[in-house]
């Protein structure tokens, strides 16, 4: 991993999920990033697919969040990752 790379991992273990969303959405967030980050330290192939699918499942539960899906949705069509 470039130190540039380092860097920016650094940063997204410092970030937090935004307050006043529900509890089972945030620790969903959290738990995908925390494999995100454990996926890039080990610098494994890929992340294992119950992270992703319950990231989604979790997020269709909040209709008021569904750009946040639709755009998860969108990035995972693009790169072929669905």
């Amino acid at each position: 991993m470039s130190p540039e790379d380092k860097e920016k991992l650094k940063k997204i273990k410092t970030l937090k999920v935004r307050e006043g969303l529900p509890n089972d959405l945030t620790l969903a967030i959290e738990t995908f990033i925390e494999q995100a980050c454990i996926v890039a330290e080990y610098d494994l192939e890929h992340m294992p697919p119950e992270y992703m699918e319950k990231l989604l499942k979790v997020m269709s539960k909040y209709p008021e969040h569904n750009l946040m899906t639709l755009s998860l949705l969108e990035i995972l069509n693009k790169n072929d990752l669905m």
